[in-house]
């Protein structure tokens, strides 16, 4: 027997065998990876769909203030956005619901691009109270001060994200 036909009936398969654990190690490391990057970037969508949301509930806040700048934001009376704080069962004192997805009831901002639906607000009006800061001269006529809550939503890329901020807005 020569020395060529004496090594080859020697082998028996090991670099086979190494090289087969091998790759089933390598593709278990790829399948982790895998599925931690997925993981990563559907959490990267979700505070991107949630940030949007933010800042969309943010632009409708706003627009509230807007509202309640203008020289007259009309009756408080349950209709357009416009409720007042009362103890009674009648449209003016019952505001919608935020999680009520139907949008009656609600003012909607129409100046939001790239959301699944266009933000919206209400307000409403709360008693008047004595002003806190102003002097109290015995001349002095008592200043009132009328407080209004604004009540936003905002929606995300997608329709799973909504934010719903509140805010308390002073007009003299």
């Amino acid at each position: 027997m020569t020395s060529a036909t004496l090594s080859k009936q020697s082998q028996h398969g090991a670099a086979l065998l190494i090289s087969l654990v091998f790759m089933l190690i390598l593709t278990i490391i790829c399948a982790s990876a895998l599925q931690s990057t997925t993981l990563q970037e559907r959490m990267a969508g979700n505070a991107r769909d949630t940030n949007t949301a933010f800042q969309a509930a943010e632009a409708a806040l706003r627009e509230g203030e807007t509202v309640l700048q203008g020289a007259s934001a009309g009756p408080f009376d349950g209709s357009n956005g416009l409720y007042q704080q009362c103890s009674g069962a009648g449209a003016e004192c019952t505001p919608p619901d935020w999680n009520d997805l139907a949008a009656t009831g609600w003012r909607t901002v129409n100046t939001i691009a790239g959301v699944s639906s266009a933000p919206q607000f209400y307000v409403e009006e709360l008693t008047q109270i004595d002003d806190p800061v102003a002097p109290l001269d015995a001349g002095t006529p008592v200043k009132l001060i009328t407080n209004y809550r604004i009540t936003a939503r905002g929606f995300g890329v997608s329709d799973r994200a909504m934010v719903v901020l509140r805010t308390i807005y002073r007009r003299e």
